[in-house]
């Protein structure tokens, strides 16, 4: 954009070097008899370029042009937050965007589950221009309706960087018909872990650190800590685990401690079988289930609000926990350091592996190349293509770092940027994650971090290859207890780009599968929840059951033979 500015200064430079030469070459008494006329070419020259220098582009300092008239990107994401909280945490990206680039960028967003409420938008037709966060099975059905636009000739005009950035994948979004429905948010692979099993440090380090490999292993472990810790210092009961209401979202991928890939298993004919029709995922069950039974699972593991969860982690009631990684240093240490008057560095959470015995594997983080999911531009929106400028800024590598990074050169800044294109992390607030003093909350608020993720990628930026949109994880090798968690799961994360399947808005398997899956989101509670293991057990079989008569089958067998077309694709 820059060398586009460069070039327009220097046409309207060739053209006013042109009029001079123009007027060199005419007759010499002309000029003398009509000084008038000269005088006004002179004023209409120097108007001219008046008007050539306002007409100019403004380009600022990241090589966006920035507009005459103010685009608005209005979009709502289906990711389940609450608004308060992320209204807060928008602000100052907002207003740095809207005061340095005359992009006015509003974000909608609710604690409910989104596919809900995107069923709602759709049977009311009450829904924005954009939006983010929407699977693929959710695309096919809005475009099934007419709702979505196609992207296609809005990137070839508008958008080579979206066209760059993913290069050789690009084609693979366009259907058939060769169009576009959906931009790719958290693209590409970044060999990082993303679940785990977790454990309070300090404790375990104070009983000697006993080896932990197995499930039974940590659940060893995490009784005799509530043994040794049966209440915090308000005297409330702890917990050796416990969840919050979004527990089945990680499911399938906590099933990887039994073997299990993203829920299914797989035969060496590459065959899948869904993980109510193993034994591997009736042993989960139960050895959740046993948490429960002795009294060792927070009752409102399936009822918590994240934020209630939260607080629970930081008043010291949890000790272990199964999922993402982030969410115990969210809840745990990120709040003590600051709440703990005496808070050492050893008084955290750390991620370790489990696998089960007779398991190959641990397969606790898939990683999906294709990205989590897209942003749609709707038949609601009346400048797509401003949108898709927007995008196409997103996407580029400084824009990545942009609105990953957050904003630059605060005092509270992760990192610092010049209007020559260069850039360097903070040494202050590196030094703040090591030691783990860096309040990720309060650097959301300041700089606005990672608040408009509509696509750009959670992979490796494509000018250096080394730094990506998680500030945290630039520094893995020199951050002790990041590094200590990369080494421990490094064998769980594996490559499940081929096991995305599009459930399309045609196919009478679609509404089978969400039926199945609203099963099991109170089925696996109820089993967990049981009061005796032949409770548990039953409770399985009656999911299993019920989940076959909707049609497992079907299922298992539409996902094999999507499976093995992906992996014929991708020989």
């Amino acid at each position: 954009m820059k060398l586009r500015t460069n070039t327009a200064l220097a046409l309207g430079s060739v053209l006013l070097a042109g009029g001079l030469l123009a007027g060199c070459s005419g007759n010499g008494n002309d000029a003398a008899d009509n000084g008038g006329d000269s005088k006004a070419n002179t004023a209409a020259n120097a108007q001219q370029n008046a008007t050539d220098t306002a007409a100019a582009p403004k380009v600022n300092e990241f090589g966006w042009t920035i507009p005459d008239k103010t685009i608005t990107v209005d979009y709502y994401t289906a990711d389940k937050d609450n608004p308060d909280k992320v209204a807060k945490k928008l602000t100052a990206m907002h207003d740095y965007l809207l005061k340095n680039f005359n992009v006015d960028v509003k974000k909608t967003q609710y604690d409910v589950d989104g596919k809900e409420k995107l069923n709602l938008m759709l049977a009311s037709n009450d829904y924005p221009g954009v939006m983010s966060a929407i699977d693929s099975d959710t695309i096919d059905k809005w475009r099934s309706q007419g709702k979505l636009i196609d992207l296609a000739p809005l990137v070839d005009k508008y958008g080579p960087n979206i066209k760059k950035e993913l290069g050789d994948k690009y084609n693979s979004y366009l259907d058939a018909d060769g169009k576009l429905w959906g931009i790719p948010r958290g693209w590409g692979l970044l060999p990082i872990p993303d679940n785990s099993a977790h454990i309070r440090w300090d404790w375990y380090q104070a009983m000697g650190a006993p080896k932990i490999e197995t499930p039974d292993d940590y659940y060893n472990v995490l009784k005799q800590m509530v043994a040794a810790h049966p209440k915090n210092e308000q005297g409330q009961k702890t917990y050796a685990i416990s969840w919050n209401d979004q527990v089945t979202d990680n499911l399938d991928s906590v099933l990887g401690i039994w073997g299990l890939k993203d829920g299914y298993k797989e035969d060496a004919d590459h065959n899948l079988t869904h993980w109510l029709n193993t034994s591997e995922g009736l042993e989960a069950v139960k050895f959740y289930n046993r948490f429960y039974r002795e009294g060792l699972m927070d009752p409102d593991s399936f009822l918590n609000k994240f934020d209630d969860w939260k607080l629970k982690f930081s008043n010291e009631q949890i000790i272990g926990h199964i999922g993402p990684w982030w969410q115990s240093w969210n809840a745990g240490h990120e709040v003590w350091k600051t709440t703990k008057p005496n808070w050492t560095d050893d008084q955290r959470y750390v991620q370790i592996a489990l696998k089960a015995p007779g398991a190959e594997a641990s397969y606790l983080s898939p990683k999906d190349t294709t990205g989590w999911n897209y942003t749609v531009i709707t038949d609601k929106e009346a400048h797509p293509e401003d949108v898709i400028k927007f995008l196409d800024f997103e996407i580029s590598p400084i824009g990545t770092r942009l609105l990953g990074w957050g904003i630059p050169n605060l005092p509270e800044s992760t990192w610092t940027y010049n209007s020559d294109g260069t850039w360097a992390f903070t040494d202050a607030q590196k030094q703040k994650l090591f030691a783990g003093t860096f309040d990720s909350d309060k650097a959301d608020e300041i700089t606005g971090q990672n608040q408009i993720w509509l696509d750009h990628p959670q992979g490796l930026m494509s000018d250096d290859h080394k730094s990506t949109a998680w500030y945290d994880q630039n520094f893995n090798d020199e951050d002790k207890w990041k590094k200590m968690m990369n080494d421990n799961l490094k064998d769980t994360i594996y490559d499940n780009t081929a096991r995305r399947i599009v459930f399309t808005a045609d196919n009478p398997l679609t509404i089978v599968n969400q039926q199945i899956e609203d099963l099991i989101k109170t089925g696996f509670a109820k089993a967990v929840m049981s009061k005796t293991e032949d409770a548990a057990v039953q409770a399985f079989n009656d999911m299993q059951g019920k989940a076959v008569k909707l049609g497992l089958k079907d299922i298992e067998a539409f996902r094999t033979e999507e499976y093995k077309k992906n992996l014929a694709k991708l020989q």
